[in-house]
């Protein structure tokens, strides 16, 4: 991460603050863009600032980022979202997203109570069809979400198989063939359920603990099933089982949903080997072969 800000976002932020930025920090967790908290006279924000060539970033996190909001607002429990204040690009090749500072605060007991009620709350926004929100990214990759009849359909199409396809140089032929098989035991794996709305990268490093309740940033947002988010938690590091055991309280997932996390988790750890290379390979067919024992 840059420790300094770039010289061309400066007059852009300060025009959108109204007035001067007394003080740039880095945060942790800038692997994919640089992350500061901007010190100004109205109080700390956040910027997200990156060169990376992809189009629209910062404009598909800030729609993200807005439909967890409305989620939020329309079945409160306690859950919060930054918000958005600004987003655009500089003369430079600069992208940025300028938003809400969010204090964080101890993990604690009813904190991570107040995580699962307010997951399964978000989980409870549904509509009609898998899909069908803008296309978006999961990390540097770009996201795909078009309309789909199933959740099957939608993890195959829009999830498993765009990555497949661009780990080919990483995998085996054997790799292929295992998730063929997968594709064609798919639809008998996963629950039926309504669409849920989804934040699509709820490792735990996108959970924030602050002193006005649990937070959730940097989504890769969309109507998918609510399996995804359970299954993420329980990636690179789980949290405690009291958030699952509020969750379920409040809207008890399918049987057996601790059986699926690896098929869910198929999908990140496909995109982490695309992203960083072989060293995730091992994660990947260790999972597909625990899913295709199920």
């Amino acid at each position: 991460m840059s420790r300094t800000i770039a010289p061309s976002l400066l007059p852009l932020l300060e025009q959108h603050l109204g007035g001067p930025v007394l003080e740039a920090v880095p945060l942790s967790g800038g692997d994919i863009n640089d992350v500061y908290r901007l010190e100004t006279g109205r109080g700390p924000f956040v910027l997200k600032a990156s060169r990376r060539a992809l189009p629209h970033l910062f404009f598909t996190e800030a729609q993200g980022l807005g439909l967890l909001r409305e989620a939020a607002s329309r079945r409160p429990a306690g859950l919060l979202v930054p918000e958005v204040l600004a987003y655009g690009d500089t003369p430079g090749g600069w992208q940025y997203l300028l938003q809400s500072y969010l204090p964080p605060a101890a993990e604690t007991p009813q904190a991570q109570e107040a995580l699962g009620r307010g997951l399964a709350a978000l989980h409870g926004v549904s509509v009609p069809g898998f899909g069908g929100t803008a296309n978006n990214y999961f990390g540097a990759l770009p996201q795909f979400n078009p309309p789909a009849g199933s959740a099957a359909d939608f993890f195959w199409n829009a999830r498993l198989w765009p990555q497949v396809r661009l780990a080919a140089e990483h995998l085996s032929e054997a790799d292929t063939d295992n998730f063929e098989a997968l594709r064609a035991r798919l639809s008998g794996l996963i629950p039926v359920e309504l669409p849920s709305l989804v934040h699509g990268d709820l490792w735990h490093g996108n959970l924030l603990y602050t002193a006005n309740g649990p937070a959730l940033i940097d989504p890769a947002a969309a109507y998918s099933h609510r399996e995804v988010d359970l299954a993420a938690l329980n990636l690179f590091g789980s949290v405690p089982e009291r958030v699952f055991d509020a969750y379920a309280e409040a809207f008890p997932p399918a049987p057996g949903w601790q059986e699926r996390v690896s098929l869910w988790n198929l999908y990140p750890l496909l995109a982490h080997v695309n992203m960083f290379g072989s060293g995730y390979l091992r994660h990947t067919r260790t999972a597909l072969n625990s899913v295709l024992n199920l």
